[in-house]
């Protein structure tokens, strides 16, 4: 039986929104796969794109092409959403479309 450790040091880990997509505006960051989850998830994106237009800045990444910004910010479960508010921290991060009621009450707020 083979077992396969990894260790990942959280220290050196972004909690916050790399600086270069920081532009005084809430930012969605949106972590996907090419699968039907992350279509399922995809239509929230679009929902906040047209809902907060121009208000909130949406980020997507395929964990596949962008891996060092998955592993950047633990990006462990996919899909995921994760709010940054204006300067860049982080709010809240949702796996399921169900959770969106709390991603808006959270961008509303934040806005």
């Amino acid at each position: 039986m083979v077992v396969a450790y990894f260790f990942v040091n959280i220290t050196q880990k972004s909690r916050k929104l790399l600086p270069e997509f920081i532009n005084g505006k809430p930012s969605v960051v949106f972590f996907w796969l090419d699968n039907q989850t992350c279509r399922a998830m995809s239509s929230i994106v679009d929902k906040i794109k047209n809902d907060f237009n121009g208000s909130v800045k949406v980020l997507t990444f395929n964990v596949v092409k962008n891996y060092e910004m998955a592993e950047n910010y633990l990006v462990f479960d996919i899909p995921l959403i994760i709010l940054f508010d204006k300067e860049g921290n982080q709010v809240i991060r949702i796996t399921k479309p169900n959770e969106y009621p709390k991603l808006e009450a959270k961008l509303k707020e934040i806005i």
